[in-house]
């Protein structure tokens, strides 16, 4: 699908008719516009961090197939796919770019290789892009309860999983937005299975056309049920020749890109497809589409009405959320009881908790249904009410976590998947303001032909502060095209909702590709400049070389903003002299800075902590390849502190835990580390 198209796709179906008819619409000039990621910023980090730039060799245990059930749903992790379930790495883990899948989490083939750039073999031709392969499964035997049975085919083995093309997402009750790139109709989605054959002096994997799909729209399944946004395949394992030691499955798309619009840096990632809740085992049927589990289908956001994150010298009791909505499915035919709680902690400690009690779940409609729950926020109001000199010497920064949990009120056993039921958020408070969430899904361009190019964000401030920088994320394209754009920083005063009269100007910019260009990049101010009330801040594009600055299309406050008020938008371009209301839904990633510029947080690439495997059973390794790990803490669901025993491993930056006296459920591992950070993952216990 033509990026341009994700302008015209805000238009009414009668307008483009009308500008079909009339001849208009290959001709329409957008002034702002949408192009695909040219690097996944995300991989290429995972790769720094585990220095993993080249194939590891296949370990013994890599190469000993796997025993029945597989399943992944992708819901615990991101970055690259499992490598105790997948033998390759091209496929992106992530929880952005899908549209309500079966639960939290997809992994999503693209245009975009294991290094997290385009393929270069790729053209505007169809060709083979990701491949996601599993590693061998036994499909002769099953191991149960101590015991070895040989499979048949009237053991009745299926195989099943959920996609979705990539491009489209629901904003409101009729609105559609696009996120990521729909494939168009000569590319496609292909499902193979694979039996090793074995030689005398080779062995090598045979590989079967199963199924595929050629590109196509969602709205082709929305238009026919409006809960439709994924569509579950099942498919039948019945050829002896797959009842073998050494079985595999793989998932290929093909891809094209994008024809050039005479605009530099066009060309990004495109032709998403999304995958989800792989499943394979024996004793299903063809209606086996239902499975006992309670799940989010979201992650969960900000308790902030506006921002992801802001100053704390900013923040007021009434910038929280009266109410939030989660979405939450039932994945079951019939009803299920289920329990929701949530709490705030700080430093380790709850500050504000709430029990949602027992709420019943939707019945189950085909295939899905994902169920929005509008869940009264007491433990938000209870912490709107904490005074902030409570927090006094917390000074700009704090960091709140967010705890969600949804359980099957029947227990864990009753629960087909655990990784799906809690939801984690780090709600931060910086000396910035931040709308995005920090990860793109879209680059955005100003169209500058009449030599008019403006951005600006609004920011409104409780009391009177000093502006210092400017923080900017740019998308990379695909030649750097972009490393030649030049701007200004602009600081406007507020007038009637749009900006007025310039507050600063800096000197010329350019997007900085250092390491730092991986995250965002601060440009500080020669001074501080004095703002009160609301103020903009954005840039002025010199020339016509797209910035290409970095869009969040998952955060979008204009949403909100708009229904009541149209001249409340948060997000406005220029580019003839008029400022206007953008077409796009999402916030274009720019963030000013408050007060003293912290240089330890300054444009670093966030250090992300591993915890494998998960879920486990006796020992877990953490690993963190960018900071020293100084001590490790392990919490249940309730927040209270569990005894671990760790030794390090390796070098200083490896740990071992051992977990096996901890009871099977939901942990929270906090990793602390040599900069007085931590990170805290969610780790499963079987």
């Amino acid at each position: 699908m033509n990026t341009y198209c994700n302008f015209l796709q805000k238009f009414s179906y009668k307008t483009l008719l009308l500008l079909g008819l009339l001849g208009l619409v290959n001709s329409m000039q957008a002034q702002e516009f949408l192009t695909g990621l040219g690097k996944n910023v995300h991989i290429i980090k995972e790769a720094q961090q585990q220095k993993w730039l080249a194939p590891k060799d296949k370990s013994e245990s890599e190469r000993t197939p796997l025993a029945l059930p597989f399943f992944d749903d992708f819901s615990n992790y991101t970055g690259y796919p499992n490598e105790k379930l997948f033998r390759d790495r091209q496929a992106f883990v992530n929880q952005t770019f899908p549209v309500r899948p079966p639960t939290m989490g997809v992994v999503t083939l693209d245009a975009l290789n294991e290094y997290g750039e385009i393929y270069p073999h790729l053209t505007t031709t169809s060709r083979g892009a990701d491949t996601l392969t599993s590693r061998f499964i036994r499909l002769d035997s099953l191991f149960r309860d101590g015991n070895m049975q040989k499979i048949k085919p009237k053991d009745s083995l299926y195989f099943s999983f959920y996609f979705q093309p990539g491009g489209g997402n629901v904003v409101g009750s009729n609105i559609w937005e696009s996120i990521g790139n729909q494939p168009d109709i000569n590319d496609s989605l292909v499902l193979e299975f694979g039996y090793l054959r074995v030689l005398p002096d080779t062995a090598y994997t045979v590989w079967d056309h199963i199924w595929s799909t050629p590109g196509f729209n969602i709205s082709k399944w929305t238009s026919e049920n409006p809960l439709h946004y994924f569509k579950q395949i099942m498919i039948p394992i019945t050829d002896e020749k797959y009842l073998c030691t050494h079985f595999q499955f793989r998932f290929r798309n093909y891809a094209s890109l994008e024809p050039q619009q005479g605009i530099q840096g066009w060309e990004g990632n495109v032709d998403q497809w999304h995958i989800d809740y792989i499943r394979l085992d024996v004793n299903r049927n063809v209606n086996d589409i239902y499975t006992n589990d309670l799940a989010f289908v979201n992650p969960t956001t900000s308790f902030l009405k506006n921002f992801q994150s802001m100053p704390w010298k900013q923040f007021r009791p009434t910038d929280v959320r009266t109410d939030f909505k989660n979405i939450l499915t039932n994945l079951y035919i019939n009803e299920l009881i289920s329990t929701y709680q949530y709490y705030i902690t700080h430093n380790g400690n709850i500050i504000a908790d709430y029990n949602a009690g027992i709420p019943p779940i939707a019945e189950e409609v085909f295939p899905y249904t994902p169920h929005s729950n509008s869940l009264d926020s007491g433990v938000y109001k209870k912490f709107a009410k904490i005074e902030q000199k409570k927090f006094s010497k917390l000074n700009d920064t704090a960091t709140f976590k967010v705890i969600h949990i949804f359980q099957n009120d029947a227990g864990i056993d009753h629960d087909f998947c655990l990784a799906n039921d809690t939801c984690i958020y780090e709600q931060k408070f910086d000396n910035y303001y931040a709308y995005d969430d920090g990860t793109a899904e879209y680059g955005y361009c100003l169209n500058n032909e009449f030599n008019i190019a403006y951005l600006a964000l609004k920011f409104p401030l409780q009391v009177s502060d000093q502006l210092s920088a400017v923080r900017m994320w740019f998308n990379h394209t695909k030649n750097a095209e972009n490393k030649e754009a030049q701007f200004f920083i602009i600081v406007w005063k507020d007038k009637n909702g749009q900006p007025d009269s310039i507050l600063y100007t800096s000197e010329v910019k350019r997007p900085r590709f250092e390491k730092q260009f991986l995250d965002f990049v601060e440009y500080q101010f020669d001074k501080k400049i004095p703002v009160s009330g609301n103020i903009w801040v954005g840039f002025q594009q010199q020339g016509n070389v797209q910035l290409n600055i970095g869009f969040d299309q998952n955060i979008d406050s204009d949403l909100f903003m708009l229904n009541s008020n149209p001249d409340s938008a948060f997000f406005k371009y220029n580019t003839n002299g008029t400022w206007k209301t953008s077409v796009f839904r999402g916030t274009p990633m720019l963030r000013p800075v408050f007060g003293e510029i912290n240089h330890s947080i300054c444009c670093t690439p966030t250090a992300t902590a591993k915890v494998k495997p998960n879920p486990a059973k006796d020992w877990i390794e953490i690993t963190n390849y960018e900071l020293r790990i100084t001590s490790v803490e392990i919490f249940d669901m309730m927040g209270r502190k569990m005894k671990a025993e760790g030794r390090k491993q390796k070098d200083e930056n490896v740990w071992e835990i051992n977990i096996a006296h901890l009871p099977a459920g939901i942990y929270f591992v906090r990793i602390f580390n040599d900069n007085n950070s931590f990170q805290t993952v969610k780790l499963i216990k079987n």
